[in-house]
């Protein structure tokens, strides 16, 4: 039987494995498991580890000698939520958890002053069973919840140690409330989601959620409370932002656009909500651009007229993360390297030493930002809504305030008509969560109001995502 020493973050552990084994398999079973955005397909290349001193894909790789195995270093997504913290404790608090697909955010909050104390935030390292929802539904259904729901679960207790330990040891909060998509709430409390894999796509529960934190091995607090969802794809987080940016004046709309892993977009009035999602996969994310990346050290974050460009940490580039893809898509459409259609005469442009963009790259973000685009206009029409009528643009998304809006506009990810509307918020789910928490305000006008959009088989979409393709 092969034995397998990893070594990860400088720690070492050697465990024994039957031949023929996938490597994946093997560090996922220990907690070491590197990135797998694609869902183990072999084609994101995020999860290269070192084998022997070789760099090899480990969904790729069977064990079949002893080996010794390198985890690259993780490194934390630099995430804004957009709020001020206090850093000033007091007697009532409680926490507030924003279950992001790729970013988790954890904050302790002031019930005596009615604001942030502190936020933490790492990666979601359900990553290792892939990048979007769909490829943790997939795993859900052939594996289970077990290992989805324990991976979140301990990650959300080590960031409650972090906390709490963290200069707030003497705090005692008495309820964690909670938000996510209908996806990661599933995974949280240990609900198997895997019937939203397939049509009709039905969600075990939509409803918020009141429930014993030892229920689900959650510490240090003693009860656990969710925000309901919408849909099985317009989840908490949705509604949580809806509930921190509040209404629109009379007779006006607004739109909530989330840019994140999938992207959400809602068009609401005072008392009518249409939501739907844009199938733009995870190009924000960097899990199908060749070289993109989360927002990291080493990820190009801005790209300026003649190549000079601005990196996480102040460091050499390693990739490029969404607002950084935004920009060169921007700069080599206006510098005519990429033409309107989306070809690229060379099929690769070289950014840096270790950074390039792909022809393919430019074909996975033209369906990423035309997918969002034509989301907002399908809304606009089916809703019988002009742009006049549109009070503010509301942009979350943990990238959306360092989003230059001009390149947004330039390359057709948002309307140019909605320019001088835009709003940007980085977090508007941790936002919203702590806004119930501190007021418990009633959701149920949003649920009552809702109606979900299925753009999948819409004709007016199918339409306009051919159009807005191009870079026009």
């Amino acid at each position: 039987m092969p034995q397998i020493k990893i070594i990860s973050g400088g720690n070492i552990k050697t465990v024994n494995a039957e031949k023929g084994t996938p490597l994946s398999k093997i560090l996922k079973e220990n907690d070491t498991a590197a990135e797998h955005p694609c869902g183990g397909l072999g084609i994101c290349k995020k999860c290269t580890v070192n084998v022997n001193g070789k760099d090899i894909l480990s969904c790729r790789y069977t064990v079949e000698e002893d080996i010794t195995v390198v985890i690259p270093e993780k490194q934390n997504i630099v995430s804004v939520s957009g709020a001020e913290e206090s850093g000033r404790l007091t007697e009532n608090v409680c926490l507030c958890l924003d279950i992001g697909t790729t970013t988790l955010a954890l904050a302790i909050v002031s019930l005596d002053e009615k604001n942030i104390v502190k936020i933490v935030t790492r990666s979601n390292p359900q990553r290792a069973f892939g990048a979007d929802v769909i490829s943790r539904i997939d795993y859900c259904r052939k594996n289970g919840v077990d290992d989805l729901h324990r991976t979140i679960v301990e990650a959300v207790n080590n960031m409650i140690d972090e906390l709490l330990d963290g200069g707030f040891a003497n705090a005692s909060p008495e309820k964690l409330y909670v938000a996510g998509n209908t996806t990661m709430l599933h995974l949280f409390f240990g609900v198997d989601c895997s019937s939203m894999g397939e049509s009709p796509y039905t969600p075990a529960f939509l409803e918020g959620k009141r429930i014993s934190a030892e229920d689900i091995r959650i510490k240090k607090v003693n009860e656990i409370i969710s925000l309901p969802n919408l849909s099985a794809f317009v989840g908490a987080d949705i509604v949580a932002g809806l509930n921190y940016v509040g209404l629109p004046e009379s007779g006006k709309y607004n739109l909530l656009i989330d840019l994140g892993t999938n992207a959400e977009v809602v068009m609401f009035t005072e008392n009518n909500f249409l939501c739907t999602t844009a199938a733009a996969g995870p190009c924000f994310e960097g899990a199908n651009i060749s070289c993109g990346m989360s927002a990291v050290e080493g990820a190009i974050y801005a790209y300026e007229e003649g190549g000079a460009y601005s990196v996480i940490g102040n460091t050499q580039a390693r990739g490029m993360c969404a607002t950084g893809l935004i920009d060169i898509v921007s700069e080599l459409v206006k510098s005519e390297v990429i033409e309107d259609s989306g070809y690229m005469e060379d099929e690769e442009f070289e950014i840096s030493e270790k950074v390039s963009l792909t022809g393919e790259d430019v074909r996975q973000f033209q369906l990423a930002k035309s997918a969002v685009y034509s989301a907002v206009l399908s809304l606009m029409e089916i809703g019988g809504v002009s742009f006049d009528e549109i009070e503010k643009m509301y942009v979350s998304g943990g990238f959306s305030a360092k989003m230059r809006i001009d390149n947004a506009v330039h390359i057709g990810l948002l309307p140019k008509e909605l320019k001088d509307r835009f709003s940007p918020i980085n977090n508007s789910s941790l936002l919203g969560t702590v806004k119930f928490a501190l007021e418990e305000n009633d959701l149920s006008l949003i649920s009552a109001y809702s109606k979900y959009i299925d753009l999948s088989a819409n004709p007016i979409f199918s339409e306009l995502f051919i159009e807005n393709m191009f870079f026009e």
